[in-house]
């Protein structure tokens, strides 16, 4: 009896044996085999963290406004004509802890529309009349350089102008007294979906090795393409258009849109304009030596601009700093090859 036991526990520990070999052996067989994700171009991932975006009005009110510092740093710039003739820069950073930009001038309300559809932060020196409305309005979170505790993070660096025109902050100290502010939040879940991951040429489109942006009688910015690069440097005027790291200002990517502008009646007489951000229009996408014409789309101020090709199809750019331009109905863009 007891060797009828003593082989039925063996049988059944080599069976058990067995099975769990088996068991073993098919997990093996069924791993499940992880695909390698494609590693994201640099621009890329740093532009797609959860950081809110800052964006900083930078003076460009004539040659005492130059040398800028910090535009050589932002990843998104915009440009819009202001009163005179002029233009301001719009230049949002993200993830940078750069120590001086500017220098920082006044806030207009159209840069609002685009500071809104960026999710961004906006730092400014003072306002327009309307803008000081609509800040308010919108409930735009705002750091103002001539206001209360705000003025804090900005001084005076009179190196290049001793008037107005010298007025700076830091992109990391004004992310820090975001912070302070509990009502202002500094993470953000804006995308930017329109990149490429790899740098691409376009196929269709004209030849733009050189092209002029005319935004007044006194006032044109041209772009030179710099083939070994891949880059455009920016002049403005026949001069390049440096900052005061004394390099010449560059961009991976230039998008035009054509807008209507007009004076506006706010009761000071100053000229200030007022620009239909809101609405839909025609342009162009330039990169890496072509130009190809562009339809934009924007429903509400504080709705992204939609910017699609001849076919309806909405556009990818290259990865690489951007460039705005935001330019008069009455701009003619003129190409060379």
């Amino acid at each position: 009896m007891k060797k009828i036991v003593l082989l039925i526990l063996t049988l059944s520990l080599v069976l058990t044996a067995g099975c769990a070999k088996k068991e073993d052996t098919a997990k093996e067989d069924t791993k499940p085999v992880v695909k390698e994700k494609s590693v994201e171009n640099e621009f890329v991932k740093k532009i797609s963290t959860d950081t809110r975006p800052l964006a900083v009005m930078i003076d460009n009110d004539g040659p005492s406004s130059r040398p800028q510092i910090g535009l050589e740093d932002a990843y998104l710039v915009y440009e819009v004509i202001v009163e005179g003739g002029a233009t301001r820069l719009m230049a949002l950073f993200k993830d940078t802890s750069i120590e001086k930009v500017g220098p920082i001038r006044s806030s207009r309300h159209y840069f609002l529309d685009y500071a809104l559809e960026n999710d961004a932060l906006y730092v400014h020196a003072g306002w327009s009349p309307k803008a000081t409305t609509d800040i308010s309005l919108l409930e735009v979170n705002n750091i103002n350089g001539i206001l209360g505790s705000d003025a804090s993070i900005f001084y005076r660096d009179n190196t290049y102008d001793s008037t107005y025109h010298n007025l700076y902050s830091s992109v990391a100290k004004a992310y820090e007294f975001a912070e302070k502010k509990k009502k202002y939040y500094t993470t953000s879940d804006i995308e930017y979906t329109w990149y490429s991951n790899e740098d691409f040429d376009l196929t269709d489109g004209v030849g733009a090795n050189e092209f002029t942006v005319p935004y007044s009688t006194l006032y044109t910015v041209n772009y030179k393409y710099n083939s070994d690069t891949k880059l455009y440097e920016r002049y403005i005027g026949s001069t390049p258009h440096v900052s005061q790291t004394t390099d010449i200002l560059t961009a991976k990517n230039i998008i035009i849109c054509h807008v209507k502008n007009y004076p506006l009646n706010d009761g000071e007489n100053k000229d200030r304009q007022e620009v239909e951000t809101v609405g839909e229009g025609t342009g162009y996408y330039v990169t890496n030596g072509k130009a190809i014409e562009i339809n934009w789309e924007k429903p509400e101020r504080t709705e992204r601009t939609i910017y699609t090709d001849v076919n309806g199809n909405e556009i990818t750019i290259n990865p690489g700093n951007t460039y705005i331009q935001i330019v008069p109905m009455h701009s003619e863009i003129t190409f060379s090859e």
